[in-house]
C-alpha cells in the first residue's frame, strides 16, 4: 500500500496460538481489558491480531467501513474530524492503553473520524467477525466486553456533552 501518495500501511506482527504469549503481554497494557481475568484475556487473545503502525500510518479513515476496533498498546494516535478537503479538527489524542474505533465494532457504521499514528505504535485489532465468533463461542465474555465498551462510550459522550455546553456558553 505504501507509495509516494499513500501513507504507510500497518504491518502484521502476529496472531494465533503461536503468538499468544506475546499477545497476552500486550493485552496487559490496555485499560479497557483490566476488568478481565487471566483466563478471559487468554480466551480473547485467540480473536486478536497485533499490528505495528509507523508515524503517518492511517489506522482508519473517516467514511470508510468500520470493521474493527483497535487497542493501543504503545505509541500515540491522533483522531481528526474532516470538515472539508482543507480543514480538519483534532478530536482526540490517544496514548498507550486506550481503545479507538470501538463504535464500529458495535454499530458497523462508517468511520466517523480519521485516525493516524503520530508515533511508532503497536495496536491490537478485534474485527467484527472475530467479535461475532467470540459471541458464539464465549457469550459471557463477549457481553462483558460489550459492557466495558458501553461504559467507555458513555464516559466519552459525557465528556463531549460537557465540552458542547462549554462551547455553547462561550
Amino acid at each position: 500500500m505504501s507509495s509516494l501518495n499513500q501513507p504507510p500501511a500497518m504491518r502484521l506482527l502476529g496472531s494465533g496460538r503461536a503468538y499468544q504469549p506475546e499477545l497476552l503481554a500486550l493485552m496487559e497494557r490496555v485499560e479497557l481489558l483490566t476488568v478481565l481475568s487471566g483466563r478471559e484475556l487468554e480466551l480473547l487473545s485467540h480473536h486478536l491480531q497485533s499490528y505495528a503502525a509507523e508515524p503517518g500510518c492511517v489506522i482508519f479513515r473517516e467514511g470508510d467501513p468500520g470493521h474493527y476496533m483497535c487497542l493501543l498498546v504503545s505509541g500515540r494516535v491522533t483522531t481528526y474530524k474532516e470538515s472539508d478537503v482543507e480543514h480538519r479538527a483534532q478530536v482526540a489524542d490517544e496514548r498507550r492503553g486506550r481503545s479507538i474505533g470501538e463504535m464500529a465494532l458495535i454499530d458497523g457504521e462508517p468511520r466517523s473520524a480519521t485516525c493516524v499514528a503520530t508515533e511508532p505504535s503497536v495496536l491490537l485489532l478485534l474485527s467484527q467477525s472475530d467479535f461475532a465468533r467470540l459471541g458464539e463461542e464465549r457469550p459471557a465474555l463477549a457481553l462483558k466486553l460489550v459492557l466495558c465498551i458501553a461504559r467507555l462510550m458513555s464516559r466519552r459522550l459525557r465528556l463531549t456533552s460537557g465540552r458542547l455546553v462549554d462551547y455553547l456558553d462561550s
